[in-house]
């Protein structure tokens, strides 16, 4: 398949599946070229005592692109032995060129115009190894598995400081560069055994070992007229960090009639070696502890198509890298940002109740929940205070805003999430999606910093298929703000609309999307509020786009390739923020 769209991107994909006997294989490899219209913005932030307005206009546009790579492959000797090898890749960079002019009026007075260039990689590899071993009670089971995973977290840019006027950090002039080679490599064994005693009854139990390995190094420079490019050795602040993770689980099921009950209990001991290098210190810092997960359901099935059920679970979330990193980003002078490499894990408990019924026409699920958190992994953004005592420059250079990550997030949220599809004809399918939640968030370091409130998300859309293999589509949603410590953001809303032609049997399909046609730009705001200050990020994202899309298959699979049923998910690691405005667990104001 192929595809393009009107901001200029463009991408193809291939995808292969074949069986030949005991051997069955899967291959897809994809490509894609993005490139993001200019988008401008605009930051206010005010300091109280004493009194400052920073005044940041700007514009930025990106490009990049990557490719995806995934195979596996198959043998089944027997009905008793199955294999499995799968090996996944993909990598690429994006590109990006930003402008900005920054005036500040108070205790701190000057002017500067920026003109930054960044790159950031992206990518990974991933290497997975399973055996399942059948026996002769049907549904009992052995299972062997190995993964290896790469994940890369680089990043580099260059910036230039001009037109500067007044008392700024830098002189007219003044470049600097900066590189962040960071990443982690993770390698998991996990054994599992299941065995159905009978109908009643059900046992399982299993093993797994992780071990972490996550670094990162920086490089920095810095250019002031001269015909040299100078090292910096004053920002040394790297990182090792290795994490052994050991555990052991048990299950039980039981079933009689239409109830059935599912415990399980998982031990986890996790040891981790955090060597820190910096100007100040070059220390190694051991930790180690032990946590026990429980969980359980409980179902009751109403009827032949409708279920009920209860439950609680216990769930553990590790910082990766993105949260660990003590890089400090600061192509922004007046806001930076970096990682805790003293983080710990956070302990969600989670309850919930579900019911769901489904028919040849209409599907329905709904959830009711609660879960809290006491040592959430919380961002948050302050402003050191400057010392009026002190000399008047140093005043002067403490305004700039720090955003790092600590275990300081006491949550609570209760929420309810509804599913339904409706089939009405055999031509006509809609379907919704959404939820609504009311969280409270407040800081474990400062009782004053709460925020409470609710959020919610929607979500549908509509296929209609028409005579002469045409189908047509419409699709929609709006995200309102999620409720953090100290910032609130403006809804997210998307809309776009299709047409699908299907020719040659089924085999070609060309599809014409259109998205956000009504306006060109969306406007979205977000403000944050910490001890003495306050700031408004406003930013204007192209999102009118017309994609075109072309896909055309070959041959026909007539039987599928087997896998094993159980393998390895690691879901405990915390993935990094995409920008501040996703933030999940708030932000705070430190002090």
């Amino acid at each position: 398949g192929a595809n393009g769209d009107t901001f200029g991107g463009y991408g193809g994909s291939a995808y292969l599946a074949t069986k030949y006997g005991k051997v069955g294989f899967t291959g897809n490899a994809s490509y894609f070229q993005h490139a993001q219209p200019v988008a401008e913005s605009e930051f206010v932030r005010e300091e109280f005592s004493p009194q400052n307005i920073l005044t940041q206009k700007g514009s930025s546009e990106s490009d990049g692109g990557g490719l995806f790579l995934t195979t596996a492959l198959s043998f089944e000797p027997d009905t008793v032995n199955l294999f499995n090898l799968s090996l996944s890749h993909f990598g690429g960079k994006f590109n990006s060129l930003s402008m900005q002019n920054a005036v500040s009026q108070g205790i701190r007075n000057y002017s500067y115009n920026s003109r930054s260039n960044s790159m950031t990689q992206f990518g990974g590899l991933s290497l997975a190894a399973d055996y399942q071993r059948n026996f002769k009670r049907k549904g009992e089971m052995l299972t062997l598995s190995y993964r290896f995973e790469h994940e890369p977290n680089d990043s580099e840019y260059e910036s230039a400081y001009n037109d500067v006027e007044g008392q700024f950090y830098y002189p007219n002039g003044y470049k600097q560069r900066s590189k962040n080679n960071a990443g982690g490599d993770e390698h998991t064994g996990q054994l599992d055994y299941v065995n159905p005693l009978n109908g009643k009854h059900n046992i399982e139990a299993g093993l797994k070992y992780i071990f972490r390995d996550n670094s990162s190094r920086g490089d920095h420079s810095y250019f002031m007229g001269s015909d040299d490019w100078m090292p910096d050795p004053s920002r040394l602040n790297d990182l090792d960090h290795l994490q052994r993770i050991t555990s052991g689980y048990a299950g039980y099921t039981y079933r009689q009639g239409k109830m059935g009950l599912k415990v399980g209990l998982r031990g986890e001991n996790t040891s981790q070696e955090i060597h820190y290098m910096n100007n100040d210190l070059d220390t190694v810092v051991h930790t180690s502890f032990f946590d026990l997960v429980p969980s359980f359901t409980v179902s009751y099935q109403l009827g032949m198509t409708r279920t009920l059920r209860g439950g609680y679970n216990m769930r553990i979330s590790r910082p990766g890298i993105w949260y660990l990193n003590p890089y400090i980003d600061d192509m922004d002078p007046n806001n930076i940002s970096y990682g805790n490499p003293e983080l710990d894990g956070e302990q969600q408990h989670n309850f919930n109740i579900n019911y769901g019924s489904f028919s040849q026409k209409i599907n329905f699920n709904a959830t009711v929940s609660y879960a809290f958190t006491r040592n959430a992994v919380t961002r948050y953004s302050f402003i050191p205070p400057g010392d009026p005592n002190s000399s008047i420059e140093s005043f002067r250079r403490d305004g700039v805003t720090h955003s790092t990550y600590a275990n300081i997030g006491r949550n609570q949220m209760v929420g309810t999430n509804l599913y339904v599809s409706w089939t009405p004809t055999p031509v006509i399918r809609t379907y919704l999606n959404g939820g609504v939640s009311y969280t409270d968030i407040q800081s474990t370091e400062n009782d004053q910093l709460r925020n409470s409130g609710l959020s919610g998300r929607a979500y549908g859309g509509l296929s209609w298929s028409l005579p002469k293999e045409l189908r047509l589509g419409a699709n929609g949603g709006i995200f309102l703000n999620q409720v953090q410590l100290q910032t609130d953001q403006s809804p997210y809303y998307f809309y776009s609309f299709s047409v699908m032609k299907s020719m040659f049997n089924k085999k070609l399909d060309i599809s014409l999307n259109v998205q956000n046609f009504l306006s060109k730009m969306q406007k979205m705001t977000s403000t944050t509020t910490g001890t003495g200050f306050r700031q408004e990020s406003i930013n204007f994202q192209p999102m009118r786009n017309l994609g075109l899309s072309v896909t055309y298959r070959f041959g026909e699979l007539k039987s599928s390739m087997r896998r094993v049923q159980r393998g390895i998910v690691n879901d405990d690691v915390m993935e990094g923020e995409s920008n501040t405005q996703q933030t999940a667990t708030g932000t705070v104001s430190g002090e």
